[in-house]
């Protein structure tokens, strides 16, 4: 709770009274005095010498309430909250209507240590009087509204067993701001360290940086250590979050306001220094932290109080564009932001969870934890309240859910005498997101087995949408997240090469322990090499191309595009379901369908031919549902250069 509130609501209108009255409740001069003098101690922010004259006018004056009501105050900006409670309701029992506001005032002190009931019950009593400010009224009916809220949730906990993540990592000092790679074998986490005044910046005891800790087979994480290279220097670093793969890392660095850096990991493990992410998103004014990149690594989520925006600081978005600039930041808007402060962002590794903190919405404490899921429109859904006891009277913020979407992790001082320390616990069903797989493998050329560095795309075939990581252009190793309800095309492609396709349906998948492997091995654009075309789809016994088969239809057109030279064959395929003559038929009538296609994308019918081979050229067995899928396939040759 800030100080201006509580100066706004008790101090000021007592001194304004006494001021128009010339009088206090009470005569005794020395009391009086005492009193004087407290205040002035109390305007120099020196609340210890205040504390003890205005006790010392209680013990003159036991009915002095403006002493009691200044008391709780400064009791309360000492951490002494019980105290502060013990002042304001014995000025009550002095006199219980001399200052209806201080009921607001318990209210809140009540609220933010967590007795809901008495909270709920000072806040009706404030409303009982006629009080002639309207937003303080307004502000006393929703913090009702969450006492009620706060009291059933209490009622009706939510499954929750926190476990500490282990000795390795969590140690005496305080340790937070978990980040975890996709294949959960690496977490990225902010440690407060102690260190002299000699070293940085003068004057301070503490130094925030980054520590890492990898996952052994057995489950086990190492010994947590800073991250080597020139990423964590004399400032204070935190509040990381890595691309799905864990080689680049967004995070903030506080020098003054906010700002919001990346650094990249090299070969040799170490991180390079950080680069500031541009003005589009950093302002000079406010701060920006906090970020969170998506998995695709389109768009970066932080949280800014820069102007334009719906309360203190709210979610922004950039997105990364195809020429590796980054947009204007977007507020996200309603419902998500408030006309609170919204904090700790994260958007899960399926693009559509966003797990988020604030206190602008109905909750139990100072900053609770919620969700809100993209619709296919585009829209953020109602945020839901995480619930108790994951929630509490606390501030609960930085929470991240593995790629499974089974299990959480944050930090909290649930144990004090530990301080902050990194818990995860299993969620619940209603606040899971879509289960997460991912699919890594290399590039190599077919014949030398070289590494070749390609660009890799992931495309959704219903959508159409491309899903790329900006990490993963001109690479031979890549690991790309799969969210499971959807179906894909992968490519990869280099110069001097035909692209290589590969399909992915991951409608019912559960197997989320296996990530997808593949070896993707490139043919150079030679005269009588052959690709299959995984991504191209028929109607069931048809040669009428699925809608999805544009997606790898036009990776053909821009190859023909940029080979003019190229005269290639398309080939029709089947598995032996149905009678020869049938098949035949059938594989030619599809083979003619792609043609066409490229025709009707500007390709010179002279450069093209098809041909359908039925079930004459297998390369699978005939004997399985998976054989025979692999029969049924579209090829293209090179005939000439």
């Amino acid at each position: 709770m800030q100080r201006l509130i509580f100066i706004l609501l008790t101090i000021i209108p007592l001194l304004g009274s006494a001021q128009k009255q010339k009088t206090l409740s009470i005569s005794n001069k020395r009391a009086i005095s005492r009193y004087q003098e407290a205040l002035s101690f109390f305007d120099k922010n020196d609340n210890v010498t205040a504390a003890r004259y205005l006790n010392e006018c209680i013990k003159i004056e036991p009915k002095f309430i403006e002493a009691y009501l200044v008391l709780g105050q400064v009791y309360m900006e000492m951490g002494d909250f019980e105290k502060s409670i013990d002042c304001y309701e014995k000025s009550h029992q002095i006199n219980p209507d001399f200052f209806p506001r201080s009921y607001y005032t318990l209210g809140l002190l009540y609220y933010t240590n967590g007795k809901y009931n008495e909270a709920l019950n000072s806040y009706n009593k404030y409303l009982t009087y006629n009080d002639n400010s309207a937003s303080l009224k307004k502000m006393a009916l929703q913090y009702v509204e969450k006492c009620k809220f706060s009291i059933n949730a209490i009622n009706h906990p939510v499954p929750y067993n926190p476990i500490n993540i282990g000795i390795n990592i969590n140690t005496y000092l305080d340790e937070y701001w978990p980040s975890l790679s996709v294949d959960e074998n690496t977490i990225v986490y902010t440690v407060k360290l102690p260190k002299s005044e000699d070293v940085g910046m003068r004057g301070t005891r503490w130094q925030e940086d980054f520590y890492y800790s990898t996952r052994n087979e057995k489950g086990e994480w190492s010994k947590g250590i800073p991250l080597p290279g020139s990423i964590n220097t004399e400032y204070n670093e935190g509040a990381q979050s890595l691309s799905a793969d864990g080689n680049t890392m967004f995070f903030t660095i506080c020098r003054g306001p906010c700002n919001l850096y990346y650094s990249v990991k090299n070969a040799n493990g170490s991180w390079a220094t950080p680069v500031k992410l541009p003005p589009t998103i950093n302002t000079s004014k406010y701060s920006e932290k906090q970020p969170s990149i998506s998995p695709d690594g389109k768009t970066l989520y932080f949280v800014s109080n820069r102007s334009g925006g719906l309360g203190g600081y709210d979610i922004w978005t950039s997105d990364h564009l195809p020429d590796g600039s980054w947009s204007n930041a977007k507020n996200l808007g309603e419902p998500v932001n408030s006309n609170g402060n919204e904090q700790s962002p994260f958007i899960h590794f399926d693009n559509q969870t966003l797990y988020f903190s604030t206190n602008g919405h109905i909750g139990l404490g100072s900053q609770d934890l919620f969700v809100s899921r993209k619709g296919k429109d585009g829209k953020w859904s109602k945020p839901i309240n995480l619930g108790y006891p994951i929630n509490t009277y606390k501030s609960e913020e930085g929470l991240i859910v593995n790629a499974k979407g089974t299990t959480a992790y944050y930090s909290t001082d649930i144990n004090p005498e530990n301080g902050r320390d990194i818990f995860t616990f299993e969620l619940y069903p209603e606040i899971r997101p879509i289960p997460t797989s991912y699919v890594t493998g290399t590039v190599k050329d077919f014949k030398t087995l070289d590494p070749v560095e390609a660009t890799i795309s992931l495309v959704d075939l219903e959508s159409r949408n491309e899903i790329v990581s900006p990490t993963d252009q001109a690479k031979s190793n890549f690991l790309v997240c799969l969210p499971t309800n959807k179906r894909y095309a992968l490519f990869a492609n280099a110069p001097g090469y035909l692209f290589y396709s590969e399909h992915f349906d991951l409608e019912g998948y559960h197997s989320f322990d296996k990530p997808f492997r593949v070896d993707v091995l490139l043919n150079r654009i030679n005269k009588n090499e052959i690709i299959v075309m995984r991504n191209i789809f028929f109607e069931t016994d048809s040669y009428q191309l699925k809608p999805e088969s544009t997606v790898e239809l036009d990776k053909l057109v821009e190859l023909l595009k940029q080979n003019p030279t190229l005269k290639i064959q398309i080939s029709g395929h089947t598995d032996n379901q149905g009678t020869e003559e049938y098949n035949i038929a059938l594989s030619e009538n599809r083979a003619k369908s792609v043609v066409e296609y490229l025709i009707s994308k500007g390709i010179s019918s002279e450069r093209l031919t098809s041909k359908g081979y039925g079930e004459s050229m297998p390369i699978s067995t005939n004997n399985t549902d998976e054989g025979r899928a692999q029969n049924r396939r579209t090829e293209m040759k090179i005939l000439e250069m």
